[in-house]
């Protein structure tokens, strides 16, 4: 009998997926690898292990990944492709465990560095790594949803790590808990007897190279002393992690600070698109009746491109003899719709045309409007969504344009500073940086607010959700946000059509809602008004960034490098 490989492999994609949203069984998340873990042990052939250790990962991202599809018909090929290309980490993965397991690198450490290491590949592949920037290659791009540790993103006081080493430090302490429970489980004659290990016709099979090593061998004594070691340094390093995290919540409350509304629509991506009437009447009534709240905000906040009308802007220092007439016109256009009392300032979110040299080019923007209409500055996104603000590629395969969702061209060029917006409120004058749809997925931007000579003291995310129509993609958004404010110590909040509104406070917990759950907050108008909780306490991730994935990955190139060396020797 060949040793099962398939159905330990497609077992762990499944408990994966119910650790996330829509049944959110985070608890799930510290045991759903181990099945898969055994392939790194098993005694089958090559193909057999590596084609498991992809179909493990199928077992996870396609169906944790549909709500891609509900976006629009094209949506299909992106959902096809990302659930085709990330299980490639997975088999990835496996060869790199594998190959540290061969160097007598425990379980409880090499699975924790290597999944941490392919999560940041995977958040910055191809263009998104920061030396690219030396080269001329930047983009910032990726796909930073689903890392191991935002599965407890309810489990607060473990997720207070964050803010040492980013979402990746959650993720590594949950790799560690099932690298060590799966170097258990293999240890055990019953569960090597279900996996169909026994007997060595199967290990005859097998090519040296791809054995394990002689330890670890099936059928060899559950004993040593690795396992216990290993145990005892999980079991220090997981109560350390929870320590921390009740000191970082034993705290005095937050300051209250401006008072914020949040407009969320329930506007589907259809109409949207159309603009008009309803997306007008929709968001300025909703406008209304929070200006007309009380106590009255201080600022009011729409979501991503909600606003109907266009933002037309020009650089500095550009001639305005060179401004064609459509553009000028546009330029008065924006004077009428803009400059006015508002009363409290607003943040817009729209489409922003800005003439630059010889042409016009267009950002997906957020603008403040000061209470009196006074321009109060402006952020262009910068991490763009592919086909969806742009289509990669496109001069060399026009083609590609195929797969966009919109009709016309609505490529957007990608912005270039952290924009520090400030609002006064009380007597004071607030800073806050803000995070445009999926921006709030890439931990290096948030914390980029929180550093330097100008720090914010909140974050704000406008998005525009109704591309997915109340699929289990708005809470995980919304769950993956609340870790980014564990990451720069600094509330968010968020205003999104269709939800999830809301705001969080720097502990990760959501104070604010449009409803009594996360559920119920899903496609209903509602403004979330709310005093932003103040924290300012310093966050070393903010400071030092992404120093443990860089950790994790020098481990594994030294881990490799030794075992060459052993085996030239």
């Amino acid at each position: 009998m060949k040793p099962r490989v398939f159905l330990p492999a497609i077992l762990s994609g499944l408990l994966l997926w119910a650790a996330f949203f829509p049944l959110d069984l985070g608890p799930v998340g510290f045991v759903a690898l181990v099945p898969w873990l055994t392939l790194v042990r098993a005694p089958t052939s090559a193909r057999r292990r590596y084609l498991a250790a992809y179909v493990g990962g199928l077992a996870f991202f396609v169906p944790a990944l549909n709500w891609l599809r509900v976006a629009h018909p094209m949506m299909w090929y992106s959902w096809a492709f990302l659930a085709l290309m990330c299980p490639c980490y997975w088999a990835l993965g496996l060869w790199l465990i594998r190959r540290l397991d061969r160097t007598r690198v425990p379980l409880a450490v090499s699975v924790p560095a290597v999944w941490v290491a392919l999560e940041y590949t995977r958040a910055h592949f191809p263009t998104g790594f920061p030396f690219m920037a030396h080269v001329g290659m930047y983009q910032m791009i990726g796909f930073g949803w689903y890392f191991l540790g935002y599965t407890q993103h309810a489990f607060l006081p473990l997720i207070q790590v964050a803010d040492l080493g980013g979402v990746y430090a959650v993720s590594a302490v949950v790799g560690a808990v099932n690298g060590l429970l799966a170097d258990w489980v293999m240890r055990s004659r019953v569960v090597q007897g279900w996996l169909g290990w026994g007997g060595l016709a199967s290990r005859e099979r097998e090519r040296p190279e791809d054995r394990p090593p002689v330890a670890h061998a099936p059928g060899s004594p559950a004993g040593g002393r690795g396992p216990v070691i290993s145990t005892a340094a999980v079991a220090v390093a997981f109560v350390a992690a929870l320590g921390y995290g009740f000191v970082r919540l034993h705290h005095q409350p937050f300051d209250p600070g401006p008072r914020v509304a949040a407009l969320q629509g329930s506007v589907p991506q259809g109409e949207k698109n159309r603009g008009g009437d309803f997306l007008f009447q929709t968001y300025f009534g909703l406008h209304r009746e929070a200006v007309a709240g009380q106590p009255k905000p201080d600022l009011v906040v729409w979501p991503e491109t909600c606003c109907p009308a266009d933002w037309f802007d020009v650089a500095p220092d550009t001639d305005p003899d060179v401004l064609p007439e459509g553009f000028k016109a546009g330029l008065v256009q924006t004077h009428k719709n803009f400059n006015r009392d508002w009363d409290p300032p607003a943040l817009f979110g729209l489409t922003s045309l800005v003439w630059e040299g010889d042409r016009a080019w267009k950002y997906n923007s957020a603008v403040l409007v000061h209470d009196d209409g006074a321009y109060g500055g402006r952020y262009d996104k910068m991490h763009l969504v592919p086909f969806g603000e742009y289509v990669p590629l496109r001069e060399t395969f026009p083609w590609l344009r195929a797969f966009t969702p919109y009709e016309g061209d609505y490529s957007c060029r990608p912005g270039e500073s952290w924009t520090r917006f400030r609002v006064p409120a009380g007597g004071r004058a607030y800073r806050f940086g803000c995070l445009i749809c999926y921006e709030d997925s890439d931990p290096d931007l948030a914390r980029r607010y929180v550093t330097g000579p100008d720090p914010v003291h909140f974050l704000v995310n406008i998005s525009n959700d109704g591309w997915f129509d109340g699929t289990e993609e708005h809470e995980q958004h919304l769950a993956i946000c609340r870790v980014r404010a564990v990451e720069a110590r600094r509330a968010v909040v968020r205003a999104v059509n269709m939800g999830i509104s809301g705001v969080i406070d720097g502990d990760g917990r959501v104070v604010a809602l449009p409803a009594d759950s996360w559920g119920a907050s899903k496609k209903v108008e509602a403004v979330v008004s709310a005093d932003v909780p103040l924290d300012y306490r310093e966050s070393p991730y903010a400071r030092f960034g992404d120093w443990l994935p860089a950790a994790c990955w020098g481990l594994i190139l030294v881990g490799l490098a030794f075992g060459r060396r052993r085996a030239a020797a």
